[in-house]
């Protein structure tokens, strides 16, 4: 009997129709849709998918990507938001910030910018300095005395 295989890839994800910005083709606005988005273009705006945002080598987006799935491969200049995963591929290039689940980012990739990995059920962590703790003790000691 065979083990069963761990998808690593999203392309190794089953994806409904995808909808393409072909290379030589310059978008303006926003895309909003429900199956998966190619750009092989260039877009300035925004993408809201709920399927895949596959951006190709050629691809050139300004402006934010809303999407559970981000796989990258071109270029974008602006943030990734809403993701469960995003891949940054070896050649792609992104200054931007990163909101997701989960994150793979190849060797020779470019990244400029944050990325936050915060599940839904996470607590945030709440930072404690030792000042505060020290101000702290001394204000319940005074309290005592």
């Amino acid at each position: 009997m065979r083990k069963r295989e761990k998808k690593r890839k999203l392309v190794d994800k089953e994806f409904s129709t995808e909808s393409i910005i072909a290379r030589g083709t310059k978008i303006k606005g926003t895309i909003i849709g429900s199956d998966s988005v190619c750009i092989s273009g260039q877009l300035e705006g925004e993408i809201n998918s709920k399927g895949l945002v596959r951006i190709n080598r050629e691809g050139r987006i300004e402006g934010t990507i809303k999407a559970p799935f981000v796989i990258m491969d071109g270029e974008l200049n602006g943030n990734i938001e809403l993701a469960e995963r995003v891949e940054l591929r070896a050649e792609c290039r992104m200054v931007g910030n990163i909101n997701t689940a989960k994150i793979a980012i190849a060797e020779g990739s470019f990244f400029q910018g944050e990325v936050r990995t915060v599940k839904k059920k996470d607590k945030p962590v709440v930072s404690i300095d030792k000042e505060n703790i020290e101000a702290q003790k001394d204000k319940e000691n005074n309290q005592n005395e």
